[in-house]
């Protein structure tokens, strides 16, 4: 089955709409908490704290739209338990995020949750067949790709303090991803790649020079994965 690629364009602008709206009324949480990011000599370069909690509305958006267009589109379900193999992990992580950017956690606490979200994930889509096996052994491609997603999410958060940074290149990822998949008829990838840029485009918007929120561990986390 094919679904034509305005059907995907309004799934992203839906989920831009969301998250555009949202990423306010986080910053405005973020405030009211005091979760800022303050300035320092090293790589937190902005000249006055930023609150950092816009990477909640990026979950909220990429999970509402997913489910809510799976529920819709898939009556065997079968789709919908694959995304749940990304999906939740992805909450799992992004709320230990969220626990790092309120209470602070010690870094191998945060890798060895990174690790567990990471093997789930490969494990599942290798098991499936969702991903190649370029090894040829499950064990190998497991570990390889999760090696992969935990470097994806450390990046991505380490670009975080750059205005538009991040979001800026994990939008522009998620595009190029959806030409690919959407030209190859992979259904999943192509819904999951247009929502994750539709929600980095509307995050920037209030992410883009200069920076109003940041996304914070919560949101890095969440696309890393």
């Amino acid at each position: 089955m094919q679904y034509s690629i305005q059907r995907y364009l309004l799934l992203g602008f839906v989920t831009l709409v969301i998250v555009g709206v949202l990423t306010p009324v986080m910053r405005s949480i973020a405030m009211k908490v005091g979760a800022f990011d303050a300035p320092n000599m090293s790589r937190k370069i902005q000249k006055e704290p930023v609150p950092y909690l816009g990477g909640i509305a990026i979950s909220i958006g990429v999970v509402f739209v997913s489910y809510s267009a799976l529920l819709y589109a898939d009556n065997s379900m079968h789709t919908f338990a694959l995304a749940s193999t990304v999906l939740l992990p992805a909450i799992a992580i992004s709320a230990m995020g969220l626990f790092d950017d309120l209470k602070g956690l010690e870094p191998w606490p945060r890798l060895a949750a990174q690790t567990g979200a990471g093997l789930i994930v490969s494990l599942a889509l290798i098991s499936t067949n969702t991903l190649g096996t370029p090894f040829n052994n499950i064990l190998i491609d497991g570990i390889v790709t999760t090696l992969w997603i935990v470097g994806v999410c450390n990046s991505i958060n380490f670009f975080d303090n750059l205005d538009g940074g991040a979001a800026g290149t994990v939008a522009i990822i998620s595009i190029f991803l959806f030409l690919i998949a959407f030209d190859s008829n992979q259904l999943l990838i192509s819904a999951m790649a247009i929502v994750t840029a539709g929600a980095t485009i509307g995050f920037l918007f209030w992410n883009r020079a200069p920076a109003k929120i940041y996304m914070g561990d919560a949101g890095a986390l969440f696309l890393g994965v």
